[in-house]
């Protein structure tokens, strides 16, 4: 005899009175032995759930052992949690809400019912992001970009998910992208994530080149306190270093820095170094930008993590500004490789920026330009569009 196969996820099938009703969604959402102390607080009384189901073409599959049920019948739930995380296509060609059109009378179950069909969405979600992120690592940026797009404009967000997608969207270096996703959200989301989101939305716009509506909000951030107020310290002071204020950039970075070693925070502390380093080049003092960027690669020994590329240009151009020419080409081109594996366009612009700095020569400024135009970092493309090779901007 074949098995009993029912569609929940996009189509609501036919179901018995209530409790009965409740409790066969239960059961196909949630296949296997289920306890009965389980299923009682959300059905009200299990008997009435249980005589409704037995009435009904269910009752054929239902079986009892002890204190458990469950409905001998297969369900495409089950299916769709067997590829989640996994394949996106055959987890979106699987999708659908969770028993549409279907609202309980019972708070309870209604309560659970609405947060299974968020956790279905937040996986379809999570399987959509996942795909992206691998194809992002694998250099094809502009794909995971279009794969996105077409998910946003198939399903609605999932507040939490959302979140990861804005960072997958800063990855492929599309921070208006990941502005207006936060936007979309920002007022659905609970307390414990506002933090994070102000920052990073705080943050691509400063990329975007919102700038006066970024600092007030990165200001705001920073007279709050805590550690999201010293990551928006860096970066305001990211900003301030290139727009030509490399006094409040260091300052910043310094009192960021205290911080970080007060608390043994090694990601905060190899920011606030890299950011003194850049601020210590811009005002003449390339030793002592040689000093900070050899103590944050310090730390990255000190984490096990491989010399980011990003540090790496930014001391081969503080070597560059020292007059140790063949040292900073060195470091450069190591940079720029580095960069170009990782597919980061912003670290490998801040390299070709540092060959052209050691050695004079413009084709690095104009190719460090196009590096910057495909990263999306608009106040870096300002500096290098406003910069020349005479001395004057180191």
């Amino acid at each position: 005899m074949e098995r009993l196969k029912v569609k929940l996820l996009g189509e609501l099938p036919e179901l018995p009175p209530s409790p009965g009703a409740e409790l066969v969604v239960y059961l196909l959402a949630r296949p296997g032995w289920r306890d009965k102390e389980e299923i009682e607080p959300l059905v009200g009384d299990l008997a009435v759930a249980l005589a409704a189901v037995k009435g009904s073409p269910y009752g054929a599959v239902l079986e009892e052992e002890d204190d458990r049920l469950r409905l001998n019948a297969a369900s495409d739930v089950v299916e769709f949690w067997e590829d989640a995380y996994r394949d996106w296509e055959k987890t979106a060609s699987r999708y659908g809400e969770l028993a549409p059109g279907f609202k309980s009378e019972l708070p309870a179950f209604q309560k659970w019912l609405e947060e299974e069909r968020q956790a279905l969405l937040h996986a379809l979600w999570g399987t959509a992001i996942g795909k992206a992120a691998a194809m992002i690592d694998q250099g094809a940026a502009e794909a995971a970009v279009a794969l996105l797009r077409g998910v946003e404009g198939s399903y609605p967000y999932e507040p939490a998910a959302a979140l990861d997608l804005a960072d997958v969207y800063w990855r492929a270096r599309r921070p208006a992208d990941t502005a207006r996703v936060i936007e979309a959200v920002l007022e659905k989301l609970p307390a414990e994530l506002w933090p994070r989101a102000r920052l990073n939305l705080a943050a691509a716009l400063l990329r975007a080149g919102e700038t006066e509506r970024a600092l007030e909000m990165l200001k705001a951030l920073e007279a709050e306190g805590g550690p999201v107020g010293l990551w928006a310290a860096i970066h305001r002071g990211s900003y301030a270093v290139l727009a030509g204020d490399a006094e409040t950039a260091l300052r910043l970075a310094t009192e960021a820095y205290e911080a970080a070693e007060k608390s043994s925070d090694g990601e905060l502390a190899i920011a606030a170094l890299m950011l003194k380093g850049e601020a210590f080049t811009r005002l003449g003092n390339p030793r002592e930008a040689v000093h900070a960027l050899g103590e944050a690669l310090g730390i990255h020994e000190i984490m096990g993590r491989s010399f980011s590329p990003l540090t790496l240009a930014l001391l081969a151009e503080a070597h560059a500004a020292w007059g140790y020419r063949d040292k900073a080409r060195e470091l450069a081109e190591k940079a720029f490789k580095d960069a170009r594996r990782e597919h980061d366009p912003y670290a490998a612009s801040r390299a070709l920026w540092a060959l052209a700095v050691a050695t004079g020569e413009e084709r690095y400024r104009e190719l460090a330009l196009a590096e910057a135009r495909r990263a999306g970092h608009e106040p870096w493309k300002r500096f290098l569009e406003e910069s020349s090779l005479n001395g004057s901007d180191n």
